[in-house]
């Protein structure tokens, strides 16, 4: 009884409070007052990166608090029609004010979303939907939005006059403008000034002279000083108009008019609060006089997508058409966007099977065999959820059960349908009929990936999926993953191997597995990984412990490559290896001999001391293969699986049974029933050219040398 009277008494005051933002915003005019907002947030960010070399971040609250803002002027310019006030009535008084009470706002709500909540997902969920965007990297937006809008290219022209490309090039360049174009615009007005007064030094003239004669040779010179100013001191970096070279129909449907939205302060319960449905969260942007504007450029990316989508179907008859293409698009993302890393994987679409439960014949939407990994994707292109969790967490909670839980379903049915015989069968639709395709066996793979992926990311509650009581590891060995198409983009920048994205998966999926790790989404997984490596291990040891561990930040590290201006031509942050360990992982790549991906796994799992240990004994050995024609060397260590590995000249390598010979030493020595065998063949110049990948297992009783190999054994540990 006394929580609901706190919630209730926060719900009035949380109320009252939005009705005084609102008054508040509506005394001032809007474009200076968006211009005093986005100008304070660049002074913060500039005041966080003085005095440092690199470019810092500004403080994440900071950002929050900023973010805030912009949100709740589209908010109320949505929902309201602006007072016609000219702008230079623009009052700072007033503008300080409506920081503190936003900043107010912002608390209580945050103190209501604790209150209220039962479970750890509802405030999750609860505090997600009021301050957090979408952790994505602005520079990669065209890509997604060429991706995504790819099949829809001739609605679009028939629409908007333009295609795919163009409308992709012209996102990009709003959130390039929210990005670097205070900054660009002020490089360019110092240009600009520092031109003139050297002219008006050279010439003995005026400033103002070499102004007129300026604009008299080029008309342009004036309007593009004027559009700088406009930039850095007056929110120009929102206009739409000037900035995105997106036409006037298309720009319609991602803004609002004033006062069009006529549900966010509507009466009732949370009216105008952040628990209620932010209209950017529908159209990012806003008519202000006769211009376009956004307010906040992660909204351009998180509306934009859906904003298309409803316009399209608002002026043509295509829900139908996008339905199919969009679902097609996402089904085939993966192998797509990932195409350098799957290179060489077998990939099955719309594979056919019949259910062990019921019989009936099922999809699954993909399948892609990679040496000895498997990966299993169901897609969903379903809408993000557009009802607040504070107003309606059944629906909120449906959407993303209809977009998470699903696909795990489903990924859960196919594997129960391999591990129903030790050969099934898979079949495609022709015509009608059903033709088998392939067999494939459960014991051929030694990685299996059960995946759900989306169109955008539900963050926190893809990362989150393991917590929902209906997500268990399928078939108590194969945690499910949930991801995003937003996700793959930056996968394929960050892990450019077939190696690397592999042994991430597997990290990533053993993390999938431990109930109570929380990290907030997929790229604090990745930065955790670049960080750690076998991150999955820490957190196990920790929750040993404790019932959960949070673990966040590890975003940064990715964070800040895509921050750099030379993200583009710099090589991505990745973990560091030692030369030998880079040079075998570069040759296990180029080669790809049998079992390959198995033992770059291997290598990738150690930590720095057997990474290190490797490298000694690399620097040792090798040049000695100038006097010997092979070379052996024991690798064990804490962090990592035992590994033989055989150093080799060109056309010297061991025979099939001292390689066994020696593995059943090795594993005698260590007490371990098997050993993974690394031969690795170098040509004159030291330089790998043939590789060799085995499993060994451990000597039988039976053998007629097993009492030999005991007792080299016993010799070799006597001699450590």
């Amino acid at each position: 009884m006394v929580i609901r009277k706190m919630d209730e008494t926060l719900q009035k005051e949380m109320e009252e409070l939005a009705n005084n933002v609102r008054d508040l915003v509506l005394r001032q005019p809007p474009v200076p007052l968006l211009g005093y907002i986005l100008a304070q947030f660049h002074v913060a960010t500039m005041s966080a990166s003085a005095g440092s070399e690199e470019r810092a971040a500004p403080d994440g609250e900071v950002i929050k608090t900023f973010q805030f803002a912009l949100e709740y002027i589209h908010a109320v310019w949505s929902g309201n029609e602006p007072i016609k006030l000219d702008p230079s009535t623009f009052d700072e008084n007033l503008a300080v004010e409506l920081m503190a009470l936003l900043s107010q706002l912002a608390e209580k709500t945050m103190w209501y979303c604790m209150a209220s909540s039962q479970t750890e997902t509802e405030f999750h969920a609860k505090s997600t939907w009021v301050l957090i965007r979408g952790h994505r990297h602005q520079v990669l937006e065209e890509e997604f939005f060429r991706f995504v809008l790819a099949p829809h290219d001739s609605a679009l022209r028939k629409a908007y006059g333009i295609g795919f490309e163009d409308i992709a090039g012209g996102i990009q360049r709003v959130t390039d403008a929210f990005r670097t174009g205070v900054s660009s615009a002020a490089v360019t007005l110092a240009d600009r000034m520092e031109e003139t007064y050297a002219k008006a030094e050279q010439t003995g003239e005026s400033i103002e002279e070499v102004l007129e004669k300026l604009k008299a040779d080029d008309d342009k010179i004036i309007p593009e000083i004027s559009g700088l100013f406009e930039d850095i001191m007056f929110g120009g970096v929102c206009n739409l108009s000037r900035h995105s070279g997106l036409p006037q129909p298309l720009l319609e449907d991602l803004c609002y008019e004033p006062g069009q939205n006529t549900v966010f302060w509507a009466e009732g319960p949370f009216s105008g609060t952040p628990l209620r449905t932010l209209p950017a969260r529908i159209k990012p942007g806003i008519k202000l006089n006769d211009d376009y504007f956004a307010t906040d450029g992660q909204f351009i990316r998180d509306s934009a997508y859906r904003a298309i989508q409803w316009g399209l179907w608002k002026r043509l008859p295509y829900r139908d058409e996008w339905l199919k293409k969009q679902g097609r698009i996402v089904e085939r993302a993966f192998p797509d966007i990932l195409s350098s890393q799957l290179d060489g994987a077998t990939v099955f679409e719309s594979v056919y099977y019949r259910d062990v439960n019921t019989n009936g014949w099922v999809e699954t939407d993909l399948l892609i065999i990679l040496e000895d990994a498997l990966f299993v994707i169901e897609a969903k292109a379903g809408v993000m959820p557009m009802q607040s969790p504070a107003t309606n967490f059944p629906s909120h909670q449906r959407v993303i059960k209809d977009l998470i839980v699903k696909a795990y379903q489903q990924c859960k049915r196919f594997l129960d349908y391999l591990e129903s015989a030790s050969e099934v069968p898979l079949y495609k639709l022709v015509d009608g009929e059903y033709e088998e395709i392939a067999c494939i066996k459960k014991e051929s793979f030694r990685s299996i990936f059960p995946i759900g992926l989306t169109v955008e990311a539900f963050t926190p509650f893809s990362s989150m999926a393991k917590e929902n009581a209906e997500i268990e590891p399928i078939l108590g060995k194969y945690p499910y993953v949930s991801m995003s198409v937003d996700d793959l983009f930056v996968l394929r920048r960050i892990l450019p191997t077939t190696g690397e994205l592999v042994h991430y998966l597997e990290v990533r999926q053993q993390v999938s597995g431990l109930k109570g790790a929380l990290l907030f989404d997929e790229v604090d997984h990745l930065g955790a990984y670049i960080e750690k490596n076998r991150f999955d291990v820490d957190i196990r040891d920790q929750l040993a412990e404790a019932d959960q561990v949070n673990w966040t930040g590890f975003s940064g590290v990715i964070d800040r490559f895509f921050e750099r201006d030379d993200w583009q031509s710099d090589q991505p942050p990745s973990q560091p290896y030692p030369p030998v360990i880079d040079e075998i992982l570069r040759s296990l790549d180029a080669l790809r001999p049998n079992n390959w991906l198995e033992f770059d796994g291997v290598l990738r799992d150690y930590g720095q001391e057997g990474r290190d240990n490797i490298q000694r004994y690399f620097d040792k050995l090798v040049p000695t293969l100038a006097e010997h024609s092979r070379r052996r060397l024991l690798v064990s260590c804490e962090d990592g699986e035992p590994l033989q590995v055989w150093l080799c000249r060109n056309g010297e390598q061991p025979t099939p049974q001292s390689v066994q010979y020696q593995a059943q030493i090795a594993c005698a020595v260590l007490g371990v029933s098997k050993i993974r065998v690394l031969t690795i063949t170098y040509d004159h110049p030291n330089q790998i050219n043939e590789l060799s990948c085995a499993t060994k297992s451990a000597a039988a009783i039976i053998q007629n040398n097993y009492a030999s190999i005991l007792d080299e054994a016993k010799r070799q540990l006597s001699k450590m």
